[in-house]
């Protein structure tokens, strides 16, 4: 089997015949979203769609974590500061990476160990499947911030229910790798060091499949309800006014100063 390692800054694409691994690499930091990580994965992600010998993209974290998030100092606390304006250009990018891997025509694999959490949660939900190791931590960290899910509100109720998703976003709590399976979050739970041999062969067995694997995964989202075109446009401009609050505010805080956060409803 060929294998070709290209870098994106802190992140780094491993190419193996009809398939591509697209690693999040900032181990120290939980693999926690920055700018420069951003940058990085957009143009794995530019490079690995163009190339027509890649069938099949698996997303996941060097070390032990696949990604805790926003990196709250680089990412998530400068937000207070945008204009409503600023707030939607910061936020396009993010959108249009959203949509066009949401609506990719190849197989997306989301191979989940430790914290996938926020962000780096959402990107699990973009994909058309989650294998999760037995380390997996998952959840919509974002209400414990002050803030709201982007896609989450969207595309969760369609994977786990109504109910649970609201219950996700609504408290932010953190459920193991088993109760996600239960929930039918993810499809398949492994031993930690079968994560990403388990996520290959899946990969290599979509991969190999007819046009029309493409067809169908295009039909299913079509026809699955509220298109998530719309949900980002409404969770940009909820997330924006979360950031305006005092809550979002004292979570910032709280974080930096590593201690519990307060929250008034404010």
């Amino acid at each position: 089997m060929s294998e070709e390692t290209r870098e994106y800054g802190s992140c780094f694409v491993t190419i193996k015949d009809n398939y591509a691994i697209v690693t999040f690499n900032r181990p120290d930091k939980l693999n926690a979203f920055s700018p420069d990580l951003f940058a990085g994965l957009q143009r794995a992600y530019a490079d690995s769609k163009k190339d027509k010998a890649i069938r099949a993209l698996i997303f996941t974290g060097a070390g032990d974590h696949f990604s805790a998030g926003g990196d709250v100092a680089l990412d998530i606390d400068p937000l207070k500061n945008l204009t409503l304006q600023q707030f939607k250009e910061y936020f396009n990018p993010l959108v249009e990476l959203y949509m066009d891997l949401y609506n990719l025509d190849k197989i997306t694999i989301a191979a989940i160990k430790g914290f996938a959490l926020g962000a780096g949660f959402e990107m699990t939900l973009l994909c058309d499947f989650r294998i999760a190791a037995e380390t997996a931590q998952l959840g919509e960290f974002f209400v414990r911030m002050g803030l709201v899910p982007e896609i989450g509100m969207c595309l969760l109720p369609k994977i786990v229910g109504p109910g649970m998703a609201r219950y996700l976003c609504y408290t932010g709590e953190l459920i193991t790798a088993q109760e996600a399976y239960r929930i039918g979050l993810v499809e398949k739970v492994v031993p930690v060091d079968q994560l990403l041999p388990e996520s290959e062969k899946l990969a290599r067995r979509l991969a190999r499949g007819p046009a029309a694997v493409g067809i169908i995964k295009k039909a299913m989202n079509q026809i699955g309800g509220q298109p998530l075109e719309l949900s980002t446009d409404i969770g940009v401009h909820y997330q924006f006014a979360a950031s305006r609050t005092k809550d979002h505010a004292e979570a910032v805080k709280a974080f930096l100063e590593k201690r519990r956060p307060t929250f008034t409803g404010e």
